[in-house]
C-alpha cells in the first residue's frame, strides 16, 4: 500500500512544474509560441515521461541515497529537456526565449516549494492515528496543494488579462524571480528533509502566505497603472478624434459655402461668357475663365472613403502633410468591416502620422515632390480587409520581431504608435505588418494592417 502511495506521489512534483511553466509562459506572462497546440501536446508529453523516470529511478534503484539521487538526476533531466523544447517552440529571439523559460521554471519551482512547505506544514499540525488515514491524507493535501497553485496562477493571469495583455518584460519576471528565491531561502534556510513538515513553524508559513499575497498585489498595482495610462491614451485619442472631426466639419462647411456661392455666380458669369463669345473678344474670355479656374480651387474635404471618421482623420492628416511638403494620396474605400472611432483613429491616424514624420525628414527635402508622397490604400478582397500606408524615409528603422524599435533617446515616451497600431488591430481581429525596402532615393516603408 505505501509503494502504491508513493508511486502516486512521486510524479505529481515534475507533472505540475512542467505544465505550470507552460501554463505561466503563456497566460501569466503572456510570451507567445509559434505553435501553442504544439507546446501543449510537447508539455504533457514531457510531464508524464518525466513522472514516469521519476517513479521508475525510485522503485528500479534499491532504497538509500542513491535512489533519491536518481530520482532527483530523473527530475532535473526532464525538467531540463522539456525547458530547451520551451526555447524552440516560443517566438523572439533566442537569448529573451533562453531567459524567459530559466526565469519561469525558476518562479515556478520556488512557488511550487513554498505551497509545499504550506501545505506540510498545515500536515503536521494534525493527528493522524492510522497509518493509512495517514497516508491518503497526505496524498489528497498534495493534490490540494496543486490545485491550489494552480488557482494561484489562473488568478494572476486573470488579473492581467483585461488591461495588462503584453508580454511580460523580462526585468520584471527577473525581479519576481529573485526576490521569490532570496525570501524564501531566508524563510526556509534552517528547513531539511524529513524535518520540513514540523519545523517550519506557523510564523514561517504565514510568512510565505503574505509573499504570495504581496505578488498578486504586485500584478493588481501593475495592471492598475496600465488601466490608468490607458484610460489616459484613450482621453487622447478621443480628443484628437473630436478635433479631427471639426476641422473635417468645418472644411465641409467651407467647401459647400464656396459651392453654394459658385451657383449663385454661375448664370452671370455664363452671360457674361455668352457676351464675350458673340463679339469673338477670345483673349478676354481666355482672361475670365482662367479668373474663373481660381475660384474652383474649393476647400479639399478628403477623399470618401465611405466612414465618415477616416474621412475626418484623413482631411486632417491631409493638411499637416502639406505644411510638412508632402503629399498623400488616398485610394479605395472601407467596406464589408467594422471598425469603432477608437480603433480607427488609433490605427489610421498612428499611421499616418508615423508616415508624415518619417517622409517629412530634412534629409529628403530634396527629393522630387512626385516621390514626397503618402500611399493610403483601402483594399478588400473575398477573404480580408487591408489598410496600407507606404512612404519613403532617410534610413531604415530598426525592426525586431515585427516592432519598430523607437532610436529616439528619450524611449520611455516614444515608440507607442505602432504598439497602438498592433493593439487596435488585434481588437478588430487583425494583424500588422511592417517592413522597409531600399530604394535609389532611400528608403521605402510599409506599414500593413489586415483584418
Amino acid at each position: 500500500m505505501r509503494d502504491l502511495f508513493v508511486g502516486i506521489l512521486l510524479p505529481v512534483q515534475p507533472v505540475s512544474i512542467i505544465l505550470f511553466t507552460f501554463y505561466c509562459l503563456d497566460r501569466v506572462f503572456k510570451y507567445e509560441y509559434k505553435n501553442r497546440k504544439t507546446a501543449l501536446i510537447v508539455s504533457l508529453i514531457a510531464a508524464l515521461i518525466t513522472g514516469a523516470a521519476v517513479d521508475i529511478a525510485h522503485f528500479c534503484v534499491p532504497e538509500s541515497d542513491t535512489s533519491s539521487a536518481a530520482g532527483d538526476i530523473a527530475l532535473m533531466a526532464g525538467l531540463a529537456i522539456h525547458a530547451l523544447i520551451l526555447m524552440f517552440l516560443l517566438k523572439g529571439k533566442i537569448w529573451k526565449r533562453v531567459l524567459a523559460v530559466f526565469l519561469t521554471s525558476e518562479i515556478i519551482n520556488t512557488i511550487n516549494m513554498i505551497f509545499t512547505n504550506i501545505q506540510s506544514q498545515v500536515f503536521s499540525l494534525l493527528e493522524w492515528p492510522d497509518r493509512y488515514l495517514l497516508l491518503i491524507a497526505f496524498l489528497l493535501m498534495e493534490f490540494f496543494a496543486i490545485l491550489l497553485e494552480f488557482f494561484f496562477l489562473v488568478l494572476i493571469g486573470r488579473i492581467r488579462r483585461k488591461s495588462d495583455n503584453t508580454p511580460l518584460p523580462l526585468p520584471f519576471i527577473a525581479i519576481i524571480a529573485v526576490s521569490l528565491q532570496l525570501i524564501t531561502g531566508f524563510l526556509l534556510d534552517e528547513d531539511t528533509g524529513d524535518t520540513l513538515a514540523s519545523d517550519i513553524g506557523v510564523i514561517r508559513t504565514v510568512a510565505l502566505l503574505m509573499l504570495l499575497v504581496i505578488l498578486i498585489l504586485f500584478f493588481y498595482i501593475r495592471v492598475t497603472r496600465k488601466e490608468r495610462d490607458g484610460l489616459k491614451d484613450m482621453n487622447k485619442i478621443n480628443a484628437e478624434l473630436i478635433e479631427s472631426q471639426t476641422k473635417y466639419f468645418e472644411a465641409s462647411a467651407k467647401a459647400d459655402s464656396e459651392i453654394r456661392s459658385m451657383r449663385h455666380d454661375m448664370k452671370n458669369n455664363i452671360q457674361v461668357l455668352m457676351l464675350l463669345l458673340e463679339n469673338k473678344e477670345y483673349d478676354k474670355m481666355r482672361e475670365y475663365l482662367e479668373e474663373m479656374g481660381e475660384g474652383l480651387a474649393v476647400t479639399d474635404v478628403s477623399s470618401h472613403t465611405g466612414d465618415v471618421i477616416a474621412d475626418a482623420i484623413i482631411a486632417d492628416k491631409k493638411a499637416r502633410a502639406a505644411s510638412a511638403g508632402v503629399e498623400l494620396k488616398v485610394t479605395g474605400t472601407i467596406s464589408g468591416v467594422e471598425i469603432s472611432p477608437v480603433n480607427m483613429c488609433r490605427m489610421l491616424g498612428n499611421l499616418l502620422d508615423n508616415a508624415i514624420e518619417a517622409a517629412g525628414d530634412g534629409r529628403l527635402k530634396d527629393l522630387p515632390s512626385d516621390l514626397r508622397v503618402i500611399d493610403l490604400q483601402f483594399r478588400r478582397t473575398d477573404n480580408f480587409f487591408m489598410i496600407s500606408v507606404t512612404n519613403p524615409c532617410a534610413e531604415c528603422p530598426n525592426i525586431e520581431d515585427g516592432m519598430i524599435v523607437t532610436s529616439k533617446s528619450d524611449r520611455k515616451n516614444h515608440g507607442f504608435g505602432i504598439q497602438n497600431i498592433r493593439g487596435a488591430a488585434e481588437e478588430c481581429g487583425g494583424e500588422l505588418s511592417v517592413s522597409c525596402e531600399e530604394r535609389p532615393f532611400g528608403y521605402l516603408f510599409r506599414a500593413e494592417v489586415v483584418m
